[in-house]
C-alpha cells in the first residue's frame, strides 16, 4: 500500500526516462508487471509470457549520453521469440526508419546463409514515444505488420508496436488495461500514484513499485545525470539554431548587399547621376566612387 506521509516520500522518478524504465521492468521483482504490462499491448499468450529472459541487463553509457540504436530491453520469450521494448522521449530525424531498422537488422540475425528459415521466430518492437510520429489520425497503439494488398498479413515475423503517449486521453474509454499502464508511464505526482493504486491490486503494486524505484539511489543518480545530458543537448542544438540563424542573417545581408553593388554598377554604366542611385539603391556616395574607378579606371567624379 502506498504511504500518505508525503514528507518521507521521493521525487518521483518518471518511467518516461528510458534508464528509470529499464531499471523498473528488468528488476526480477517487477517480473509480474513486465509480463501484465507486455500482455496489454501484444497479441501474446500466458504461457509464451511465462518465461521471459532479458538479454541487456544493466546501464549502458549510451543510456545517458545519447542512445543511437540502444534498446531499453531486450527480451527473448518461451518459444524463442524476440522483445525489443524501447522507450523514447525525443524526437529523432528518420525516427520511422530507425525503429523499422533495429527490428529488420535483429531479425536478420536469427539465421545465418544456409540455415533453415523454418528457425526463424518473430521480431516484435514495442516502441512508446512522448511525440508524434505519425501526422494523420493514428490511434494511441498502433500495431504495424507486413501486409499483402489485400489487407491480409503477408508475414507475422516482423511486428511494430507504437504507443503515442500523446494520445492517451484517446484510450481511456477504449481499452483501460492500456490507458492505466499509459497513465503509470506519465505519472509524476504522488497523488497520481493514489490514483493509480484505487483502480485495482496490480496497479497498486505496479504504483507501490515505482514509488520504491524512485527512492534508488542509482535510478536517482541516472535520473540526475540523464536531465544534464538532455540539458546540455538541448543548449547544443540551440546554439546550432541560433548559430544558422545567424549565418543566414549574415549571407542573406550579403547577398543584398552584392545586389545593389550590381545595380548600382549598372546605373553608372548607364551614366545615372550619382544622387539618384544613392537615392534608390541607399549605397553611399563613397561607394559609387569606388564603382566609378573600378568601372572607368578613373579617380573621381571628374574628367582627367
Amino acid at each position: 500500500m502506498i504511504r500518505e506521509n508525503k514528507a518521507q516520500d521521493p521525487v518521483i522518478l518518471a518511467l518516461t526516462i528510458d534508464g528509470v524504465f529499464k531499471l523498473y521492468f528488468e528488476d526480477p521483482r517487477n517480473l509480474p508487471e513486465l509480463k501484465r504490462f507486455l500482455k496489454a499491448y501484444l497479441e501474446l499468450s500466458d504461457d509464451e509470457l511465462s518465461t521471459i529472459n532479458i538479454l541487456n541487463p544493466g546501464l549502458l553509457k549510451d543510456h545517458v549520453t545519447d542512445k543511437g540504436f540502444t534498446v531499453d530491453l531486450l527480451l527473448k520469450t518461451k518459444s524463442g521469440n524476440d522483445l525489443h521494448i524501447e522507450m523514447q522521449t525525443n524526437p529523432h530525424q528518420n525516427f520511422k526508419e530507425r525503429i523499422q531498422l533495429c527490428n529488420a537488422r535483429k531479425a536478420g540475425q536469427q539465421v545465418k546463409v544456409g540455415e533453415d528459415y523454418a528457425r526463424v521466430k518473430r521480431t516484435i518492437s514495442l516502441v512508446i514515444t512522448d511525440f508524434r510520429i505519425f501526422l494523420d489520425e493514428a490511434a494511441y497503439h498502433e500495431r504495424i505488420m507486413m501486409r499483402r494488398e489485400n489487407g491480409k498479413v503477408f508475414t507475422h515475423v516482423q511486428e511494430l508496436n507504437i504507443i503515442d503517449l500523446t494520445k492517451l486521453d484517446s484510450e481511456k474509454e477504449h481499452d483501460k488495461e492500456k490507458y492505466l499502464w499509459g497513465k503509470l508511464f506519465k505519472a509524476r505526482t504522488k497523488e497520481e500514484l493514489v490514483m493509480l493504486a484505487n483502480e485495482s491490486e496490480e496497479m497498486a503494486e505496479a504504483a507501490e513499485k515505482l514509488l520504491k524505484i524512485s527512492a534508488d539511489e542509482r535510478a536517482q543518480a541516472y535520473a540526475f545525470s540523464r536531465d544534464n545530458a538532455e540539458f546540455a543537448r538541448k543548449l547544443h542544438e540551440q546554439g546550432i539554431r541560433e548559430e544558422g540563424i545567424e549565418q543566414g542573417i549574415k549571407r542573406e545581408r550579403q547577398r543584398a548587399e552584392a545586389e545593389k553593388l550590381r545595380i548600382a554598377k549598372k546605373m553608372i554604366q548607364r551614366g545615372d547621376a550619382a544622387e539618384e542611385i544613392v537615392a534608390l539603391i541607399g549605397v553611399s556616395f563613397d561607394v559609387i566612387e569606388e564603382l566609378r574607378k573600378a568601372t572607368f579606371k578613373i579617380k573621381s567624379f571628374g574628367c582627367e
